[in-house]
């Protein structure tokens, strides 16, 4: 069996998981995934609902979210400087190269 390499470790949330997680580019706000959202370098904000009974429309409550900033894929913090872009980690980028060089040769 072949053995794990990279990050094996567990990442951190360190916000609310049971939001909708949004994060804002060129001035609209766009829906993602909590892997994405904690290596968003740009404005992010979570909405929570809730629970008001069966029947009733949950009430909602959206707020910015002013936390770490991570690598993408790693646990390791990096410094938040606005390119509204997901940050990538160097792994993560070898990744891609090779899968991109990957593709670009596969034959159908």
């Amino acid at each position: 069996m072949a053995e794990k390499k990279g990050f094996t470790g567990e990442l951190k949330y360190p916000f609310d998981r049971g939001g909708v997680h949004e994060v804002q580019q060129n001035n609209s706000w766009y829906r993602v995934s909590e892997r994405d959202f904690r290596s968003f370098d740009g404005p992010r904000r979570i909405t929570s609902f809730e629970y008001m009974g069966r029947g009733i429309l949950p009430k909602s409550q959206t707020k910015p979210y002013i936390g770490p900033l991570f690598a993408y894929g790693t646990n390791t913090e990096v410094k938040f400087n606005n390119t509204q872009q997901v940050i990538k980690s160097l792994e993560y980028q070898i990744r891609e190269k090779y899968s991109n060089s990957y593709n670009k040769h596969k034959i159908n």
